[in-house]
């Protein structure tokens, strides 16, 4: 009998283990942590982003990616021209705001970030700053803009120097020394070594194909005279010519920015560990929505889903029907009054209530297994990485979106000085929720080292703020899209960005519906706003 009983046990174990959505560790316990995370609110209303990230107006300079840890990593290499109007196109959206506030085009609701952003741009005078462009060498205009990103987005801005004379000349030893190419593989593992962590070729062109079987030549006859020169014009090549080289060095600035995400509602194993499961892995790009309900043909989808928040959803993978995967909000919000999972001191914020009251809602991406195939973030995150991209739908598509195995890892160097680190980002959240998308059940407790527990598992040595690490893991490499195991590390530490605020302000638009056609225009015009592109004024009823 008692062997019959523990069999029946030990059966009952492995079954929750396979269940959907992975049942071993959730709990309907009460969060403990009561710091705030996510975007308090009251209604689903039209929003717009009250913070100073820069738009990038070139597609082929963003490169977001997806690793194990559920954090989305946005990179974006800045251009001159993305550089020289900073200041200005700060100026111009907040100028923009305020014209339709102003002119009581639209009516503020829920929150207060529009105050608090006014009074950050007066405070900083940033109006008067755009006056001095005329008085400035072309120079010191740059330096004043890069300045002034840093002060206004602080931790996200990089300036990468680089000695591009060595990189080629390491470049040729690298092909001296390695067999000569044979496969496909072969070839991208060798080319990816030239520029570690920011070129991922995943395939060849025929002619990129026969530039590098000439540069594996002349790296193996140790004719440096020709391979230098080959090598920058295959670097610019495979690289879309987006890193400056100038005088034998590379000289850029990048700003780069990671989000806590929600991915697929199912969790996997994996050398014994369980771990949330990447279902759409490999090299996507960002594509327009052509399939589904409300305005099609385009990349700034916006559904008509109240639990979508009346913000961009950006696709990347048609899913059959009308159904796409997507980066969008987290899909639910969470009645804060007598909610059995929230904080109970969340109750009581009324910090940035426009009313001056407790909020009605709380909408919290879940950093793990949630989702029915696409990558959630925050209302906030969302909001912000899509004031960084293109102005226009036709500008966003084919933003490159890479996307790992579930337990490979993204590692990354920063500074670009081959200081690898794992990537990841300080929020400690993650629940699952029923079919009506209420938040039901947490992963872990919300606290790091509780989460850490169960997001890393026995990979990562706990230790204080910037002192964790991991004994040993893989990054991630891709084939014709196809993602794979890539380089083995040990004892790398774990980078953990600061979660990054939220900065978004509710309105409503006055005499037109939300959600028709006039609306859904009107939302998306007022998140354009950019160098290069025209404002449509009578889209935003000013004209």
């Amino acid at each position: 009998m008692f062997k019959r009983w523990v069999w029946a046990a030990c059966f009952i174990l492995a079954l929750t283990w396979m269940l959907p959505g992975g049942v071993f560790g959730l709990s309907r316990d009460r969060w403990t942590n009561e710091r705030p995370y996510g975007v308090f609110f009251n209604d689903y209303d039209p929003n717009f982003y009250t913070g100073f990230v820069p738009r990038v107006q070139e597609r082929e300079r963003i490169k977001i990616h997806l690793g194990k840890g559920n954090q989305l990593r946005v990179r974006m290499i800045l251009s001159d021209k993305t550089i020289d109007n900073y200041l200005l196109d700060q100026v111009a959206r907040h100028d923009l705001y305020k014209e339709v506030i102003d002119r009581k085009i639209i009516k503020l609701t829920s929150n207060t970030a529009w105050e608090e952003y006014h009074q950050k741009v007066t405070d900083e005078k940033l109006r008067d700053l755009v006056k001095k462009k005329g008085e400035m060498d072309e120079k010191a205009w740059r330096d004043l803009n890069l300045a002034y990103m840093e002060k206004l987005v602080p931790g996200r801005l990089y300036h990468i120097q680089k000695d591009f004379t060595k990189m080629v000349d390491d470049f040729a030893r690298l092909l001296k020394s390695a067999p000569k190419s044979d496969s496909l593989q072969a070839k991208l593992d060798l080319i990816n070594a030239f520029f570690p962590h920011r070129i991922f070729l995943h395939d060849l062109t025929p002619e990129q194909d026969a530039d590098f079987q000439k540069l594996e030549a002349l790296a193996k006859a140790d004719d440096m005279k020709a391979f230098r020169p080959k090598a920058k014009a295959f670097f610019d090549t495979i690289t879309d010519g987006i890193y400056p080289i100038k005088d034998g060095k590379l000289d850029y600035y990048e700003f780069t920015t990671i989000y806590p995400a929600g991915t697929y509602d199912k969790t996997t194993t994996h050398d014994g560990q369980v771990m949330p499961l990447y279902t759409t892995t490999g090299v996507w790009w960002l594509i327009p929505r052509k399939h589904g309900k409300g305005i099609l043909g385009m990349v700034d989808y916006i559904s008509s889903a109240g639990y979508y928040g009346m913000m961009p959803m950006l696709p990347y993978e048609y899913g059959g029907g009308i159904a796409y995967n997507a980066i969008h909000n987290p899909g639910i919000s969470c009645w804060i009054p007598g909610h059995h999972l929230l904080p109970e001191g969340w109750r009581k914020i009324t910090t940035g209530s426009r009313n001056g009251k407790p909020f009605n809602r709380v909408a919290i991406t879940s950093r793990g297994p949630v989702s029915h195939g696409c990558t959630r973030l925050n209302s906030g995150h969302l909001t912000e990485l899509r004031e960084m991209l293109p102005s226009t739908s036709e500008g966003m598509e084919g933003i490159m979106h890479y996307r790992s195995l579930s337990h490979c890892y993204d590692v990354f160097d920063l500074q670009g000085d081959g200081n690898d680190q794992v990537m990841g980002v300080q929020y400690y959240i993650a629940f699952r929720h029923t079919k009506s998308r209420v938040a039901q059940e947490i992963w872990a407790q919300n606290n790091r080292k509780d989460f850490y527990a169960w997001l890393y598992g026995n990979d990562l040595t706990f230790a204080p703020l910037g002192e964790a690490s991991f004994k040993e893991v893989y990054d991630y490499k891709f084939n014709k899209r196809k993602a794979l195991e890539g380089k083995k590390y040990e004892n790398l530490k774990l980078y953990e960005a600061p979660y990054e605020p939220e900065y978004l302000q509710f309105y409503v638009i006055n005499g037109v519906d939300k959600l028709s056609e006039e609306g859904m225009d009107f939302n998306r015009e007022l998140r354009r706003v950019g160098y290069g592109y025209k404002i449509d004024r009578k889209k935003l009823r000013l004209e």
